[in-house]
């Protein structure tokens, strides 16, 4: 299981990494799917283009959170567009996503070479995690 993580305020780039996975790993095995993305709409409407939250639209996004949570829980691969627009990008939901992920101890891709000090600081800490993991340290 692949699962995607970043900003659907850029749904062109989101998109095209979810073809490429599809095409190359099987669409039952990339998240998210369409159906989530479907879901997601009314979301992107008001976190994305302004339209404002609402009651209903922070628990839609809380149930897709949990999806997100969920499917990380079984992922061999998490993919993080951390991009938008071009440029590096790292929204709340992405962030909190990595962080679950690390925790987790998935694995982790991104798709643009991360400079963001906070991304780093967190990539660190698993490193070093890890690190002293393996040589037996506390």
């Amino acid at each position: 299981m692949i699962v995607v993580c970043g900003s659907y305020g850029d749904m062109k780039r989101l998109s095209e990494i979810l073809r490429r996975l599809r095409e190359e790993h099987g669409d039952e095995n990339v998240f998210p799917t369409r159906e989530h993305l479907e879901r997601s709409g009314v979301c992107i409407e008001a976190h994305h283009r302004g339209k404002g939250e609402t009651a209903e639209t922070i628990e839609i996004r809380s149930e897709l959170m949990k999806s997100y949570f969920d499917h990380i829980d079984r992922a061999d691969l998490v993919v993080v567009m951390n991009e938008k627009n071009g440029k590096e990008y790292y929204g709340t939901g992405t962030t909190i996503e990595i962080g679950y992920a690390l925790a987790k101890g998935r694995q982790i891709r991104f798709t643009k070479a991360p400079t963001n000090a906070n991304i780093l600081s967190l990539l660190k800490i698993e490193e070093i995690t890890k690190r002293g993991h393996l040589l037996g340290q506390i």
